[in-house]
């Protein structure tokens, strides 16, 4: 069993112990592009408490389309150098395979941001993205090469 993932409750002092998480990448830059949402979100708590959950108003929707927003921009810049850590087309009967060499990415960070990323590139959630990475660069590439097949191909 991992120690990491461990989390002690003492009901008898009343305390929640857990191992602490490494900070997120430019951490502050996060934090400030949620801010002004979470501050619209908070204008708005009057109203949630008055309010079911699953009903929400327009300026709550808004709040959470947006949110969701940075939080995607922000996870997809921590991928955004992943295809220089990738060997592509490695042809494995007759399909095109993309490896990432996650040791490589995770050292292309700074080294306060590398203990958090090693976490992160064990996460599902991170399995998921760069997957969908690796295939958006897979068919960039086999795009370029088809156009640039029907480029020396005319025969006219």
């Amino acid at each position: 069993m991992k120690a990491s993932s461990l989390v002690r409750i003492n009901v008898q002092k009343d305390q929640v112990k857990a191992n602490l998480l490494p900070q997120l990448p430019r951490y502050k830059d996060l934090v400030s592009d949620l801010s002004p949402i979470h501050a619209r979100l908070s204008c708005e708590n009057a109203l949630a408490k008055k309010h079911p959950m699953y009903k929400c108003n327009e300026v709550q929707a808004k709040a959470s389309c947006q949110f969701l927003n940075v939080l995607r921009t922000y996870l997809e810049s921590l991928c955004s150098e992943l295809r220089y850590h990738t060997i592509t087309n490695v042809q494995s009967d007759n399909d095109r395979v993309s490896l990432l060499l996650k040791d490589s990415f995770i050292d292309s960070f700074p080294s306060k941001d590398r203990p958090f990323m090693k976490l992160f590139v064990e996460t599902q959630m991170f399995s998921v993205l760069s997957d969908s990475r690796l295939a958006a660069f897979e068919n960039e590439h086999t795009q370029g090469f088809a156009s640039a097949g029907d480029q020396n191909m005319n025969f006219d």
